[in-house]
Parts: C-alpha cells; sequence; structure tokens
C-alpha cells in the first residue's frame, strides 16, 4: 500500500515582539520555489528533518507566509527564540447578505401519506415535490420595464437558513424551486443591481412575492442617511488627507472615484503565480462591488451624478486583499496591506471585514500602524448582536457598530428588516441595527443601514452592514484631521493618539447605550 503524503499547511512566521526582526533576514526565510530543509534551526533533540517552502514576505526583516507538515511546524517551532509562528487564519466582508443553506423539505402532509404507501407511490410523489416552484417577476416601479440582475432570497425557515433562492434574467423573471405558491415564507430578501432599492417582506407567500416593483436610487435625494447626517460638509472635506481601503478592490475609473491614486493588490496567491497581477487593485471578479462602495461612503466625488460621500477632499487608496476566486481574505494579506498603506502615507486605513479568530499578526500590523500615526477603523461585524468580532476587537482598533435611521429608506426595502431596539436619536427614528454587534470594544456608531454608495462601472445602489458605517466613520476621521493643521503635522503614536481622541470629542451619543454605541455618532 502506498504511503499518504503528509498534510502540508500554512503559517505565518513573525517576531514573538513587534512587527520586525533581524532573523527573518536570514536567507533561509526568502521565498523560493523549492522547500528548505529546517533541521539546521532544530533542537540536537529533534530526529526529524520537515522541510519549510517559504510562500511570501512581507518584506525582508517582516512576516513570512510559509507552507509545511504540522510535524514541521512542530519541530520548528520548538527550535525558535524570537520568531512565533502563528496559523493563517481568514476574515470577510461584513455586509448583510443572507443566502439560502439549505433546500425546502416536503410539505409534512406529503411526507406522512409517503410513509404509509408502497415504494411505487413514493416514486409518483417526489416529481410532483420537486416540480413545486414559484416564479417571481421583477419590473421597475415607475416605467414598468423588467429588471435583470436582482437576487431573490426566499426563506421558509430564516434560523436554518432553508429555502430558495434565484436571479431575474432578461425578461425580470426568476425561478425558485422547491416552494410551492401557497407556501408560507418567513422572510424575503430582494438584492437590487445598481440604480434601484432593494425588497424585503416578512410573514408572506410565494403567490404574495410573484410581482415585485422597484423604485430607483436618487443620488440626490435630501432624505439619504449620509446627506442627512454629513451633506452640510464642504466638498473639501478630507483635503491633504489619504485613507487607505483594506477590501476587495476599488473601481478607480468609477466616474465619482476621481480621488483613487492608486493601491496594490495584495493577494499572495494570484501574485505568486503572476507578478503583473499586484497592480490589479481594482475589484475583485468576486464580489468585487464591495470595496468600491466602502469608498464612495469615505470620499465619493460626483461633480455630474451629484453623488458625494462623507469627506469628498479626501484621497483614496486601493488594497486588494480578497481573492478574485471568492472566499475569505488571508490575514497574511491583511497584514501585508496595512503595512504598504503605512509606508504609503496613508493617515486613515478602514477595514470593513472580520469574523476569523483573534489574530497576532494582525494585531501587530495594526500596532505598527498605529506607531507610525495612522489609525484603523474597522467593522465590527454582522452576528445579530454577538459579541464584536476580530480584529475591530482589538484595544488598538477603532471599533464601529452600525446605526440606521427610519425615513432614510423605503419602507419596503431590505432596511426595513434591519430595525430593532434601542431606539434613539432625533424623535427616536434612530437604531442600532439588528445585525450589528455589540459589546464594550465599540467605540463609535456608523451610518450603516441601507447606504447609497458607488458601484463598479458608474453606478449607485444601496448596502447595509457594519461594513458600510466603518468607512462613515472613517470618512468623518479625515475630515476631523483635515481641518487640524497641528495634528497633520504631529508624528508617530501621539499623532494617531489625538486623531482618536478628535474622533471621540465629535461622537454626540444617540442614546443607545455605551456596548451599542461606544461614544456615539460623529457628527459636525
Amino acid at each position: 500500500m502506498a504511503t499518504k503524503a503528509p498534510k502540508l499547511c500554512r503559517y505565518i512566521i513573525m517576531p514573538r515582539e513587534n512587527f520586525e526582526h533581524a532573523d527573518l533576514a536570514n536567507a533561509s526565510y526568502r521565498p523560493s520555489g523549492t522547500r528548505i530543509a529546517v533541521a539546521a534551526r532544530m533542537r540536537a533533540t529533534t530526529t526529524a528533518s520537515p522541510q519549510m517552502q517559504v510562500l511570501d514576505s512581507i518584506r525582508d526583516d517582516a512576516p513570512k507566509l510559509v507552507q509545511m507538515t504540522q510535524e514541521g511546524e512542530l519541530s520548528l517551532r520548538l527550535s525558535m527564540e524570537n520568531l512565533q509562528i502563528v496559523p493563517e487564519v481568514f476574515y470577510h466582508r461584513q455586509w448583510q447578505r443572507f443566502r439560502v443553506h439549505k433546500r425546502p423539505v416536503r410539505p409534512k402532509k406529503l411526507v406522512k401519506a409517503v410513509k404509509g404507501k408502497a415504494k411505487a407511490k413514493v416514486a409518483a410523489a417526489k416529481p410532483a415535490a420537486a416540480a413545486a416552484a414559484v416564479t417571481v417577476t421583477v419590473t421597475d416601479r415607475g416605467n414598468g420595464n423588467p429588471i435583470r440582475g436582482a437576487q431573490i432570497v426566499a426563506f421558509t425557515d430564516f434560523a436554518n437558513r432553508i429555502g430558495a433562492q434565484g436571479t431575474t434574467g432578461a425578461n425580470g423573471t426568476a425561478r425558485l424551486s422547491g416552494i410551492s405558491p401557497n407556501q408560507k415564507l418567513e422572510r424575503v430578501y430582494l438584492y437590487a443591481p445598481a440604480g434601484y432599492w432593494g425588497h424585503y417582506a416578512a410573514d408572506t407567500t410565494g403567490a404574495q412575492q410573484s410581482s415585485i416593483t422597484l423604485p430607483t436610487v436618487d443620488v440626490r435625494d435630501a432624505t439619504l442617511l449620509l446627506t442627512q447626517l454629513y451633506g452640510a460638509l464642504p466638498m473639501s472635506a478630507g483635503n491633504a488627507v489619504t485613507v487607505g481601503i483594506i477590501d476587495s478592490g476599488v473601481d478607480g475609473k468609477h466616474p465619482d472615484l476621481p480621488n483613487v491614486s492608486g493601491g496594490l493588490n495584495c493577494v499572495s496567491d494570484e501574485v505568486r503565480a503572476n507578478p503583473a497581477a499586484a497592480a490589479n487593485w481594482g475589484p475583485a471578479a468576486t464580489e468585487g462591488e464591495h470595496g468600491t462602495h466602502v469608498a464612495g461612503i469615505v470620499a465619493g466625488r460626483g461633480t455630474t451624478s451629484g453623488f458625494r460621500g462623507v469627506a469628498p477632499g479626501a484621497t483614496l487608496r486601493s488594497y486588494r486583499v480578497f481573492p478574485d476566486a471568492g472566499g475569505g481574505a488571508s490575514n497574511f494579506d491583511i497584514a501585508k496591506a496595512i503595512d504598504t498603506a503605512t509606508l504609503d502615507k496613508c493617515d486613515i486605513i478602514n477595514m470593513s471585514l472580520g469574523g476569523g479568530p483573534k489574530d497576532d499578526l494582525t494585531e501587530a500590523a495594526i500596532d505598527r500602524a498605529l506607531a507610525a500615526g495612522v489609525i484603523v477603523i474597522v467593522a465590527a461585524g454582522n452576528d445579530n448582536r454577538s459579541p464584536v468580532s476580530f480584529p475591530a476587537a482589538f484595544t488598538e482598533s477603532v471599533a464601529v457598530s452600525a446605526m440606521g435611521r427610519v425615513g432614510s429608506f423605503p419602507k419596503d426595502s431590505i432596511g426595513a428588516s434591519d430595525i430593532a431596539d434601542p431606539k434613539g436619536g432625533p424623535g427616536g427614528k434612530d437604531f442600532i441595527a439588528d445585525f450589528s454587534n455589540f459589546g464594550a470594544e465599540i467605540d463609535a456608531t456608523g451610518a450603516g443601514v441601507d447606504i447609497v454608495s458607488t458601484l463598479p462601472g458608474d453606478g449607485h445602489g444601496p448596502m447595509g452592514g457594519t461594513s458600510m458605517a466603518s468607512p462613515a466613520v472613517a470618512g468623518f476621521a479625515a475630515y476631523l484631521l483635515s481641518a487640524n493643521a497641528a495634528v497633520r503635522a504631529m508624528q508617530g503614536p501621539a499623532r494617531s493618539r489625538a486623531l482618536k481622541d478628535l474622533l471621540y470629542a465629535s461622537c454626540k451619543p444617540e442614546g443607545f447605550g455605551r456596548d451599542y454605541e461606544g461614544f456615539g455618532l460623529p457628527l459636525p
């Protein structure tokens, strides 16, 4: 019998303290296509001679991404004095998007009938159950034209994510298989293409949702939440300030994002396969719209469309960490992005990501940014009132929860599903989003429910999540820093502390409570 090859795992080798160490500049830690024996660094009692491949390096004396067996990791870890080995972990976009995990089961009446019948009748019953389906037609509320690209997600059991989903074609229709027209649907979400508001319904049926009309988005609408909160800020807000967007890439060709000055593709696997891919800091092929939406919230500057973000005068840089293939962002790629943004003289870094375990590498990278005078603003997470997720939960981060305002989105849009206690603000119309995480780590709250912003190409549309709240706070921090020349002139950790102090001093309590809003909502 052939011997099974040992499983190769990926790790990060980093200093036990700080972010850099001379030991990492050793030739043995240089990226190479070949595996190197690490026995020379083993204790004398070690008999194994494991091999390690260095895949990537943030810098010569900075953390390395390596690949080796678990046995090799153990042997190498025992020999290290100044370095440590940490696992590669992954973080995810913090937008609020639901997906079906399971198809609906057959109705109970049918199941009972099947149990008492012969096999022939069982076989006859299955096609009838499988044939159950609902066709949903989606059209423009104003002109009746069909809408293509609307993603419909219908749940028969929301808690267990059981239901059906589909996307409308050119005729504006989508087929939801496994759901009968009169079957109860606990929730229906429609995620609209650019230019339209989404749709939400609860305690409904497929028949009742067979025809859905969507209103168009007007970026000049004074009731939009960013406009209500920050529309009075000047177009110069954010001048002389650079904000790094660590995300899924930014469309620098969007007409409302002329202030994107460049960036870097930090996805190690893509750049190793093709070094030229380092220049591809634009939207990822899968779910790449997230980063462009985040960038527009920070500093959209629409001279023709009229759309504007919080700090239109700020310069933006894009550091892509989410891969084209989809999935989460590696902590190694995130640390590389933070390091690069710091070296590129970004003043503020926004990270609308989270959900992974506590991670020494990401924390060390954030520490280094703070030491250089850069603050890192992070989404608190969308785990439905769970504890604040990492990396927002790190003390060094500015952790942001998501709030919304009744009346800033249509009554039947997805924002309606996010309304929950606690309430507060003017007239009690403000609320902490139902999805938002909370806890003692929260530093501020930001606009994060049905927020309209830029989408790849030249479009606009709403999204919700602490992913949207974080850049709203980052944009306001850019405005504050731009307006304070004395803080801009400061260096090192004193600068990052002073900017945090400015930000927290601008926060107005909404009445949600300390664990939900921290210091409050940043306002002019």
